[in-house]
Parts: structure tokens; C-alpha cells; sequence
């Protein structure tokens, strides 16, 4: 993206698709389209293209209805076709340590080299005595007919992908805590680690920043679509029904009372039936936590951020500190967003803006 261009990040999801477009400066960063549109079932399922004609006419329906400028995108993705490991390497220049990461990859990938698609993130550098010191680096490995759906359907959809982003990446750049002036350029070692949670419909992004720099990454097959589900198996109604329960009553949490006509019975089945769904999820991002500690002790969560459709569900930051025995609370995805130049009003914004956090993150892309 040009220092005046403009750049627009768009992500996928199982039961929406949500874009952003962002225009870059040295004044700052400028949202001048987003948008959030419902799509179809069957087209996305668990990260991956299920159905590549069905996805290109959404995507190219969304993108003249939003209003996006040119024809070039940043996509976001996130599966279990996608690898990610930590790995330290001494302090060598570009090249060497491309090819000691070629090197090493093949033992620490479990996806055949010629079939992947590689990519690799520096966190951090350790100075050593004697120039013997190390760096820390995040090793992407993705499979290549995966990503090449993903391709197929911007192209039938008459667009060009500019760039294909980890989806942790881009939640980090957008609702990551802004590293204190003093810590710049310290490495992840001087800041606490907070985990950031976006909620999808179909699978949920956690991933551990620290330092302003992602740590540990995970993909949670469930999101909040589980919880919908739930509502319909439960009340047996329509999912247009349990989407809005889920939003209106939501799970248990909080002193305020959902401000509805509905009687207290009926709360109280739906904060039973989705506290239900609510835990096994729970209990996922708990184990994720606790293996992310396990592996790093000195790097301590201090909190979570959750963003995503399933962080709108009515009380779900009360519900999940209570569970985890941590602050969570809402993540400002438009914390970096200078300026609101779209069609949508300040409030309207931030109400989406949990939505776009993947969507702005990628458009944040080459901002320095």
C-alpha cells in the first residue's frame, strides 16, 4: 500500500464476510469503506473454501455494495491446514537465516515442504556475549491448495490478492495494547502477554501478544454459531430467532436484565441453554492458556480482549472472566483508525467494530 493508497482487508468467515478499507498517511490511518454482510451456509466451513463459484459471487456482490476502490484485497486465514511454531535461531543476516528456517522446517512442519506455502515473523532478538546471541521466530506453514481456493475465489470474483495474512497477525496489529514508548524496540521480554480472542461463527482465533507481537496462536473449532445451534436444538426455533436471543439475553453475567418482553422463564432456559455451549469453549481457551504458560512461564497473561460476532453475545465478557478467573473485555478494533470517513456514524461503528477487528487488521497491513 502507498503512504496515500488505499488498502482493503477482507475476511471470511462461515456465516459472514466483513471488509475494510483504510487509506494510509504520516497523520494516520483513515476507515473509508467497511461493511458486514451475512452470507449463505455451505460456502465457508471451519476456516477452509467449501464452495468456490458460491463464495466468488458473494464476494463480488459485497465488494460493489460496499463501495471498496480498485480491485485489490488482503485476505486473512485461519485453520488446521495452517502450521505454526516457535523457533530460535542464532543472530545470522536475511539469507542464512532463510535458509536455516527451510532447513529446520522440515523436521518441525508436519506438511511436505513442495506442498506448503511458508512464511516466517521475527519476535524477537537476545544479544549474546561475543556476538552469540539469538532470536526468537514464528514459523508459518500453510497448505498450498488451501490457499490457492482462496485465490481462485478473489480471482472469479474479477479481484486480485495482494497479500494472504495469518489472521492472528492481522487481530494483533489491530487490538493488541499499544506498546509504552519506553518498551519499543525491548522485545516481547518487557511487556506482560495478553490473550486476544476473536470470536468467529465457525472457529475462534485466540492468540498471545506481548510486546506488540503475536507469541502463540491457536485455532478453537467452535464459535458462536455453536451457540446458536444450541438455542435451536433447545427452543426449536428458527435460527434468525436464536441468533437474536443470543444477542438480546445472551449468557449469564452481568446485573443489567436483558430489556425484552420475555419472561423470566424463558431467560433463564436460554442462560442455561448457552452457558451450556458456552463451557466446552471456555474450557478450550483455558487449556490454550494454560499450555501457552506452560511452554513460556515468565510471560504471564494479564488479561484477554475478545473481539468477533460471538463478542457481541449479551454478557460474554462477564461469562468468560468468571470462568477463566481473568479481566476480559471488549477489544478497540478501531483503536489505530485515526478517522471514521465511511457511510456509518461514530456509534454505528463501534458497535461493528468487534466484527472488522481481522478485516482493519489486515488493511493496517504496511503501516509503519
Amino acid at each position: 500500500m502507498a503512504m496515500n493508497g488505499m488498502s482493503v482487508g477482507i475476511d471470511l468467515e462461515q456465516s459472514s464476510i466483513a471488509g475494510a478499507q483504510i487509506r494510509g498517511a504520516k497523520t494516520g490511518q483513515t476507515l473509508t469503506a467497511a461493511a458486514v454482510r451475512a452470507l449463505p451456509e455451505g460456502l465457508v466451513f471451519e476456516g477452509e473454501v467449501v464452495d468456490v463459484d458460491g463464495l466468488a459471487a458473494q464476494l463480488k456482490s459485497f465488494w460493489k455494495e460496499a463501495g471498496f476502490s480498485g480491485r485489490r484485497l488482503r485476505l486473512g486465514v485461519a485453520n488446521q491446514k495452517i502450521v505454526v511454531r516457535t523457533m530460535e535461531f542464532p543472530i545470522i543476516d536475511e539469507n542464512e537465516l532463510q535458509a536455516a528456517i527451510q532447513f529446520q522446517a522440515q523436521e518441525a512442519i508436519p506438511i511436505p515442504l513442495d506442498e506448503a506455502v511458508l512464511d516466517y515473523q521475527v519476535l524477537a532478538t537476545v544479544p549474546g556475549e561475543e556476538g552469540a546471541g539469538k532470536q526468537k521466530v514464528l514459523i508459518v506453514a500453510a497448505q498450498r491448495d488451501m490457499i490457492a481456493r482462496f485465490v481462485e475465489v478473489a480471482k472469479k470474483a474479477n479481484l486480485q490478492v495482494e497479500a494472504i495474512d495469518l489472521q492472528a497477525f492481522a487481530l494483533t496489529r489491530a487490538v493488541a495494547p499499544a506498546v509504552p514508548f519506553i518498551d519499543q524496540g525491548g522485545g516481547a521480554q518487557t511487556s506482560e502477554a495478553t490473550a486476544l480472542v476473536h470470536i468467529g461463527s465457525g472457529i475462534t482465533n485466540l492468540v498471545v501478544a506481548a510486546g506488540g507481537m503475536p507469541q502463540f496462536t491457536r485455532v478453537i473449532n467452535l464459535g458462536c454459531e455453536a451457540l446458536v445451534q444450541a438455542l435451536i436444538t433447545h427452543r426449536g426455533i428458527s435460527h434468525d430467532e436464536a441468533d437474536a436471543l443470543r444477542l438480546r439475553v445472551g449468557v449469564t453475567g452481568g446485573t443489567d436484565q436483558p430489556t425484552s418482553d420475555l419472561e423470566p422463564e424463558t431467560v433463564a432456559e436460554v442462560h442455561q441453554a448457552l452457558d451450556a455451549a458456552s463451557e466446552s469453549f471456555a474450557d478450550e481457551i483455558r487449556r490454550s492458556i494454560d499450555y501457552y504458560h506452560s511452554q513460556d512461564p515468565g510471560g504471564q497473561i494479564s488479561g484477554l480482549l475478545i473481539t468477533g460476532e460471538g463478542a457481541l453475545t449479551r454478557h460474554m465478557p462477564e461469562y468468560l472472566s468468571e470462568a477463566l478467573h481473568l479481566p476480559v473485555s471488549l477489544g478497540n478494533a478501531a483503536q489505530r483508525v485515526t478517522e471514521n470517513k465511511t457511510k456509518l456514524s461514530q456509534a454505528e461503528l463501534e458497535t461493528m467494530a468487534p466484527r472488522l477487528a481481522i478485516a482493519i487488521g489486515l488493511a493496517l497491513e504496511d503501516e509503519e
